[in-house]
């Protein structure tokens, strides 16, 4: 008896131990992971970069300064000839991250490295971070955005310097000049829209000579606290089961006089649930979790007959060149994303299905072809400006078809198509109607 109960005993702590050292596990390789690898880093140099110019003070009222900028294989560099007429003269190099209205976000970064060389080890060169946020900023006037800095000393060989986002400072002459309320003084990195590097604040007035060689964001993909966040959910989640686990093992020792009954009835919603996983499942693409044929099957099975509808066939602009250049994963990956981007911009009354490579279809009910086109528009606006594994933006071309009374929905997506594959002629990245 005391050898059963003895067994018995170990055969309950058999799983908490399982759980406690992959939770162990798990931890260590996460941290681990952390340290040494996640790295998220974004590089500007004038291999990969080209939005770059130089600019002076002659835009300012009785500015005289002269800047150039010249690009070789390593650097670009910039000529500054610095002149009275201004408070600060100064030339700068202008590096340009905006895209359409927005810029790059910054603040998921943790530091950032430049590599610069000065002529005048006397002197300071000025880094600036411009932001702009619609609460404070306007697209007419440049000055309203946000000019984050921090200088730099001169030196006459290369320099590099790693800096943490809390050593900048938002510029005093900003907030003077703009009247900026004390909840905007802060230091803000989420829409950069623009990094400057430019001539000190009170350089004498000679030639000058500035050499930059790259600018390098360096981050992780889940920061130290977002981690320690996550293991203390892990760790929490996994505490909370166990005991959840014992208060059941403890109900069911008190209702042991139902236990066969109770049996049947979880085995019964199991079933139950396993069945109902296993219909879900056979409706989804298992790799973008979209809609797949059988899914659509269902879908047109329940909707009611006249239902006001329209239907968007949408398809990835030259999706075959991603898989040959990056790939089938990085081309899975594109899949995945461009399903996620999707379900966030629809209403749940709106289906997107996968019928197969990098078509898809999307059934909006009780839309009309004026407010499909619309939603097709905004999705294509919206794919254009995400970012994507392959780093390059992704353009999609649609076909718009309103489905007719009584017409079959093989007769609209067939025309759905048609207008797809005008819009693919005209050019891609565009919407076409069906006619």
């Amino acid at each position: 008896m005391p050898a059963q109960k003895i067994l018995t005993q170990w055969r309950i702590l058999q799983p908490i131990h399982f759980v406690l050292g992959l939770l162990i596990v798990l931890t260590a390789t996460l941290l681990l992971w952390q340290h040494y690898g996640m790295n998220l880093y974004l590089r500007f140099d004038p291999s990969n970069f080209k939005k770059v110019s130089a600019s002076d003070d002659r835009d300012t009222e009785g500015g005289k300064s002269l800047g150039s900028l010249s690009t070789s294989p390593k650097y670009w560099r910039l000529d500054c000839q610095l002149k009275e007429g201004h408070r600060s003269p100064y030339c700068s190099i202008d590096l340009d991250l905006s895209h359409g209205k927005q810029g790059i976000d910054f603040s998921k970064y943790a530091d950032l490295t430049i590599q610069y060389r000065y002529q005048d080890p006397r002197e300071q060169i000025n880094l600036v971070l411009i932001n702009f946020n619609a609460e404070y900023s306007v697209e007419e006037d440049y000055r309203s955005q946000k000019f984050t800095e921090i200088y730099l000393p001169g030196a006459l060989g290369w320099s590099t310097h790693t800096l943490k986002w809390n050593q900048f400072n938002v510029a005093s002459w900003w907030i003077a000049d703009k009247k900026i309320p004390p909840k905007w003084t802060d230091n803000e990195f989420s829409n950069i829209r623009e990094i400057r590097v430019a001539s000190g604040l009170y350089p004498k007035r000679i030639n000058h000579q500035i050499d930059l060689a790259y600018i390098e964001l360096h981050g992780k993909w889940i920061s130290n606290n977002t981690l320690q966040l996550l293991l203390l959910l892990l760790w929490g989640a996994s505490a909370a089961c166990w005991l959840i686990t014992e208060l059941r093992r403890a109900m069911q020792a008190l209702q042991h006089s139902n236990k066969q009954q109770q049996a049947l009835k979880n085995a019964q919603e199991h079933l139950k649930e396993t069945n109902q996983l296993l219909t879900e499942r056979s409706m989804r693409d298992p790799l973008t979790l979209a809609f797949n044929r059988e899914g659509l099957s269902v879908i047109l099975a329940n909707e009611p007959p006249n239902t006001l509808s329209s239907i968007i066939f949408i398809d990835i602009d030259h999706f075959k060149k991603i898989n040959d250049h990056y790939g089938h994963a990085i081309g899975d990956q594109v899949l995945c994303l461009l399903t996620q981007h999707i379900q966030q911009q629809i209403r749940p009354s709106e289906q997107l299905i996968r019928l197969g490579g990098e078509e898809f279809v999307l059934i909006c009910q009780h839309s009309a072809l004026a407010q499909a086109k619309q939603l097709a528009e905004k999705l294509r606006l919206w794919l254009f400006s995400q970012s994507w594994p392959t780093g390059s933006s992704l353009s999609c071309s649609f076909g718009v078809a309103e489905r007719l009374e009584n017409e079959s929905f093989e007769a609209a997506l067939h025309r759905a198509d048609l207008a797809l594959y005008r819009a693919k002629a005209a050019g891609r990245n565009r919407v076409e109607l069906a006619e």
